[in-house]
């Protein structure tokens, strides 16, 4: 798998995507962010949506390129990272869970996900096809 070291433009959408936790929202469920650089430079961000139910949770990954989705034809995802609510400590960087990844092979296949690589101890990029070596598809 390759690695790479992130840039300031990577360490810009942490911040965009932490900054989220500012917002007030209507509830406090909302405990994970993601936000994403499309290739022109734009940056969206969304919110886990969380459910009384949790099988109705849809993780924060999903939503944010949604509301990039009309886009990304023409300007597609370049960087996604995901982000916790963590009062304790500053990893706030979480790696997405195995829908997510499936998710993101759907619609950004060339995008590199920022996530933190316990071996180097600190947050590197990786491509989403590195994280889902043996993706699903339909025959």
């Amino acid at each position: 798998m390759k690695k790479y070291l992130l840039n300031s433009d990577d360490h810009d959408l942490i911040k965009y995507a932490i900054q989220s936790f500012g917002i007030e929202l209507s509830r406090e469920w909302h405990g994970v962010a993601s936000a994403v650089r499309l290739r022109s430079g734009r940056m969206e961000r969304g919110f886990v949506l969380e459910s009384e139910n949790p099988a109705l949770t849809v993780c924060s990954e999903p939503i944010v390129i949604g509301k990039v989705l009309e886009d990304i034809d023409r300007d597609p995802v370049i960087t996604i990272v995901a982000v916790r609510n963590r009062d304790k400590t500053d990893d706030k960087v979480i790696p997405p869970c195995g829908r997510c990844r499936e998710f993101m092979t759907d619609y950004a296949p060339d995008a590199n996900v920022i996530v933190y690589d316990k071996q180097e101890q600190g947050l590197r990029k990786v491509s989403t096809i590195d994280l889902l070596p043996f993706k699903y598809e339909a025959s």
